[in-house]
């Protein structure tokens, strides 16, 4: 049996809803079954993990609905990575083509992704289509086996993604060139990518410095965004994901969440 807790301090009303109602029909829906510690203010899930898995990102979901005006709860988890990556591009008023001189401004300077090592080693198109990402030199194959478990409304959608056997996965709808197509109108031609990178980690038993590969999501500067768990994520800018972490694709309802073969069992 698996068990999973999701932080729900200052929405465990909103969880139970009038009568128990919302907590009941969260129950009905995924199978899992929901115990609120009002002491903690965490929600306990448990039920196989598949239920599990449900339950949490249904949960989340109610959260997110009442924090929409909020300023992101949870917001002191690490995520962000400061490896040089360029800032955001700015955002205009859409119609500024001219300075108070009227003489024509510089174009903005755009990210210069260049291409992508495995898709195009030598040329910045595909079928095509250009390229927008190119990985980073500390790129890696990952050791271990994760997957994507891809849900709709509760309801766990055909078989995982294995995103295990290369280094990175471009999301989007460019079906020429990406790896994890998402179909959805709301998401860009190369919406997002899922990259695996070498980083060093103080081992806890030896205290020598190793080297391990840990998974990261980029929002390659799509027009709708890309929210990891309820929360948009910047443009362009690596964020490290953890076991058990939900992704969202421009306005689709489709959730992603990331395990690993272990914790899948």
């Amino acid at each position: 049996e698996a068990e999973e807790t999701v932080a729900c301090a200052g929405f465990e009303g909103r969880v139970i809803g009038k009568g128990g109602a919302t907590i009941n029909k969260l129950h009905t829906d995924t199978g899992a079954r929901i115990n609120i510690d009002k002491g903690s203010g965490e929600c306990v899930v448990t039920g196989s993990t598949a239920q599990v898995m449900a339950a949490v990102a249904a949960i989340r979901r109610v959260i997110e609905e009442g924090d929409e005006g909020g300023g992101g709860r949870g917001g002191g988890r690490r995520r962000e990575n400061d490896d040089g990556m360029p800032p955001s591009r700015p955002e205009g008023d859409g119609n500024g083509d001219d300075d108070d001189d009227g003489e024509p401004m510089a174009p903005p300077i755009e990210p210069d992704f260049g291409i992508s090592g495995l898709l195009a080693a030598e040329t910045n198109t595909v079928h095509g289509v250009t390229l927008v990402y190119t990985e980073p030199p500390e790129a890696r194959k990952p050791t271990v086996r994760w997957r994507l478990y891809v849900f709709k409304d509760g309801e766990l959608q055909g078989d995982p993604l294995y995103i295990h056997r290369q280094s990175y996965y471009l999301l989007g709808r460019e079906r020429k060139v990406v790896d994890l197509p998402t179909d959805h109108p709301s998401c860009s031609k190369q919406h997002a990518v899922i990259q695996f990178r070498s980083r060093n980690k103080m081992d806890d038993e030896t205290g020598d410095m190793v080297a391990v590969v840990t998974p990261y999501v980029m929002d390659l500067n799509s027009t709708n965004g890309t929210h990891l768990n309820g929360e948009r994520v910047e443009s362009q800018r690596y964020y490290e994901l953890l076991e058990k972490d939900t992704i969202k694709f421009g306005t689709s309802t489709r959730e992603y969440v990331l395990l690993n073969e272990e914790s899948a069992r």
